[in-house]
């Protein structure tokens, strides 16, 4: 079946695109929401609706697939290198976020502070740390998804309590009390549903549909296909001046938490920067006229993205595995480790060097919960590594190590 914003410019007169339509909404498998959209410059409304199709179907079966070979690569690693591959995930998480949304930021700093917080530093201040935290909820399943506009506006205040100017804040009780616009370069290509000096009025009215359509009892529809359907409808809304799009991968991302694994729920944002043209352009598509409220080509596309972001991931998870299993399957078998104990630090050495981009070393610090030793002692480990080339000081204050490249490429 042709997504119908295709077959729209092949027929000629309106009443016939309208009637096309109308008979591919009769259809018995056609799923027909609640949801209802104007585009602009236009006087026609439409309902959204869906037509099960066998691509969508595939794709569906293809992210489950996939969900489940993430988590069992992921669950292999041991466990230093899970923190820091979470760590290395979560920051580029919130920078391919912040890429989209043009905020600045790097992907050291996003590290260097998810790794504080990991690591429960008492008094941290830092840029984006609500955000990290809500992120750090998401992957323990702390977070349940909004069910009405308290908790919606509560998810947009953790999100962009970095990076939004004081003039784009809402100035509603929940939402924008104004009109705002969508530009690409100087062309208009949406505006968020306003209603006069009852626009906030609307935005509820609009958020309590989607609320409904979202809500469990609600379970005809596969969720997949919930996610990507919600996932459109709350950026044609666009509730807020500034946000929206960070705010709706966010709740995306609950979505996906409550049904799948961790990585998936943070393929998202992944499989977005990657796909960025092709992700502003299916709802662009999709608000058009040509589309009569089909959201066949949104859902079928940006369940294609959410496949893109897991294959990304899968193919860094798999290429950082096979590294690290190389060198520890050398460290196991090497006669020149004198005790288990020295094997254990060049394991630990091992995993930071592969899982954490920006480690600093490893120090006594570090080593202290994997050993019931003094500091003394582990120090003099440590040095005694060092002075066998084995390791490498990287810094004095604290000292710090990291396995050497020698070692490595022997």
């Amino acid at each position: 079946m042709n997504y119908f914003h295709k077959e729209y410019y092949k027929l000629t007169h309106l009443t016939e695109r309208k009637r096309k339509a109308k008979e591919r909404m009769q259809y018995d498998s056609t799923i027909i929401t609640n949801l209802e959209i104007k585009p602009i410059n236009q006087s026609d409304s439409f309902k959204l609706f869906y037509v099960p199709t066998n691509r969508t179907i595939d794709i569906i079966a293809d992210i489950s697939k996939l969900d489940v070979k993430l988590d069992s690569l992921y669950n292999k690693l041991p466990e230093i290198a899970q923190n820091n591959f979470f760590i290395d995930m979560l920051s580029s998480e919130l920078q391919s976020t912040n890429e989209l949304e043009g905020v600045r930021s790097s992907k050291e700093e996003l590290v260097r502070t998810t790794r504080k917080l990991f690591d429960k530093e008492k008094d941290l201040k830092a840029r984006f740390i609500n955000v990290i935290k809500s992120y750090l909820e998401l992957k323990n399943g702390n977070l349940k998804p909004p069910v009405d506009s308290k908790d919606c506006r509560r998810i947009y205040d953790e999100i962009t309590s970095d990076g939004i100017e004081k003039s784009d804040h809402p100035d509603g009780k929940y939402y924008r009390k104004n009109i705002t616009y969508i530009f690409k370069d100087t062309k208009e290509i949406h505006r968020g549903i306003s209603q006069g000096d009852k626009t906030e009025e609307l935005i509820i009215e609009k958020m309590n549909d989607l609320f409904r359509f979202m809500d469990k009892s609600n379970d005809s529809i596969n969720i997949l296909i919930k996610i990507a359907i919600s996932h459109y409808y709350f950026g044609y809304i666009h509730p807020f001046y500034d946000g929206n799009g960070r705010t709706g991968r966010f709740i995306s991302s609950i979505y996906l938490k409550d049904n799948y694994s961790w990585l998936t729920a943070m393929s998202l944002s992944q499989g977005c920067i990657k796909e960025r043209n092709k992700y502003l352009k299916i709802f662009d598509i999709t608000n058009q006229i040509s589309s009569q409220g089909e959201v066949n080509y949104f859902v079928d596309e940006f369940l294609s993205i959410i496949k893109r972001g897991q294959e990304d991931i899968i193919e860094r998870l798999v290429q950082k595995s096979d590294l690290l299993s190389i060198i520890l399957k050398k460290i196991e078998s090497d006669d020149s480790l004198l005790n288990a104990d020295e094997k254990e630090i060049m394991n630990i050495m091992s995993q930071e060097y592969h899982f954490n981009p920006f480690s600093t070393g490893i120090g006594v610090k570090e080593l202290q919960s994997k050993f019931n030793y003094k500091p003394e002692t582990i120090r003099n480990k440590l040095k005694t590594l060092c002075e066998r080339g084995l390791i490498e000081k990287v810094s004095g204050k604290p000292v710090k190590y990291v396995i050497s490249k020698s070692y490595l490429e022997s």
